[in-house]
């Protein structure tokens, strides 16, 4: 997986495996009877074998930054370099969880979004993933999903977010078992959120700003000094500007715009910090960090308060942004009648392996021939099939013969 941060790759070597069905109480039956059940949500149990993070050197990760005026030369080296990070990436992975290719299944990713244009007036929209799948089944030897968004958009979804449908299969017991809704919270690059009911379909779509707005914001205010607040470090120490909050707000229409929604880097990346560069130039990095922090957690309430029917009383936060304490904090005074609490505490997940477990989840539904999108959170007219399968190539003698079996 590698989001729209674009700072890097992280891998996950996963065992996955069917798990019975708890049973639904009559209480939280009742509670869920109003909701759709269109999802194909099966119940797995998946545990995360070993987790690698490997960080994009700074000149690699200014190409993936440049993206949006990238020539058709510069997608077709990127497509390709990022296939063999991919694959190295997996490699990885194995070796850490002493695992040969013969030993697993295969591997998927969403690749990383080069352009994610939903549908609107100009048209249906596309989205654009690098990473060539052949190029990482080359590199690690294993069968690779990829291209996984391209099925939900043939099928008028959007293509994002797919994350909820294996939050959905991960956190189905857990929602049962306490009879109530279970929120999860990817704070990557871009802020989306999921609500598992104890039962139907989860609830889910992007809420808005993420680490690329607080990240592109720091490295333009100290002109490359800092690529991101440490720890919410800054955040926390800085004080908000009530006013330019407000503005900020008052402006931004996708926060009140209904699901299913979904957004990117046309948005909250470079042309957002274009049209407010003046402010973001005079303001010190502390405040500035303190109120794009509040703007990202004050979105992601409203998108809990305005789009959510259902009341949940865990937040269970991933991605980047869970080691920001500016950000979980915020969080936690502004829901006070939810326990905020990151994916290692609730799920023995570590924030970042969280999303890459997702895919796990998504390509094997991929090889079982299962569906894996929610047609009601991405607005596709149906429930398909991800993903497009590369076969493996002979990448196995690339891991070391010392590794042996999980």
């Amino acid at each position: 997986m590698s989001g729209t941060s674009a700072d890097g790759i992280d891998a996950v070597a996963a065992r996955i495996s069917d798990a019975p069905d708890a049973p639904l109480s009559a209480p939280a039956a009742a509670a869920c009877a109003h909701l759709p059940r269109t999802a194909v949500l099966p119940s797995r149990r998946a545990s995360v074998l070993a987790h690698e993070h490997v960080s994009f050197e700074p000149a690699f990760r200014d190409r993936l930054l440049a993206l949006p005026h990238a020539t058709p030369r510069e997608l077709a080296l990127l497509h390709a370099e990022l296939g063999r990070r991919f694959g190295d990436a997996a490699l990885a992975a194995l070796r850490a969880a002493r695992l040969r290719p013969a030993e697993v299944a295969g591997a998927c990713t969403p690749g990383l979004t080069a352009a994610h244009l939903p549908p609107g007036p100009d048209g249906p929209g596309a989205t654009l993933a690098l990473g060539d799948g052949d190029v990482i089944a080359a590199r690690c030897g294993l069968r690779v999903v990829c291209d996984v968004r391209a099925a939900d958009r043939a099928a008028g979804g959007q293509g994002a977010p797919l994350v909820p449908w294996a939050d959905a299969v991960l956190l189905r017991p857990r929602a049962r078992a306490a009879g109530v809704a279970i929120a999860a919270l990817n704070l990557g690059g871009i802020a989306n959120l999921t609500v598992v009911p104890p039962d139907g379909d989860p609830l889910a779509f992007d809420t808005g700003p993420g680490n690329m707005l607080l990240d592109g914001a720091l490295a333009a205010a100290t002109r490359g000094a800092l690529a991101y607040d440490a720890g919410g470090a800054l955040g926390l120490s800085g004080r908000v500007d009530e006013r330019w909050l407000a503005e900020l707000l008052e402006q931004d229409d996708f926060l009140r715009a209904p699901p299913p929604r979904s957004t990117g880097r046309e948005r909250y990346g470079e042309a957002w910090l274009a049209r407010h560069a003046a402010r973001v130039r005079r303001a010190r990095p502390a405040d500035l960090m303190a109120t794009l922090a509040a703007y990202t957690v004050e979105a992601v309430a409203r998108a809990l308060e305005d789009f959510v029917p259902l009341a949940s009383r865990e937040l269970i936060v991933s991605g980047g942004g869970a080691h920001n304490l500016a950000l979980l904090r915020g969080l936690q005074r502004r829901l006070p009648d939810v326990r905020v609490e990151d994916s290692t505490a609730a799920l023995c997940v570590a924030p970042l392996a969280r999303e890459a477990l997702a895919f796990a989840l998504i390509g094997d539904a991929t090889l079982r021939g299962e569906t894996a999108n929610v047609p009601g959170v991405t607005g596709a007219r149906r429930a398909v099939v991800l993903g497009k399968v590369c076969a493996a190539g002979a990448g196995e003698d690339r891991v070391p013969r010392e590794a042996g079996a999980a």
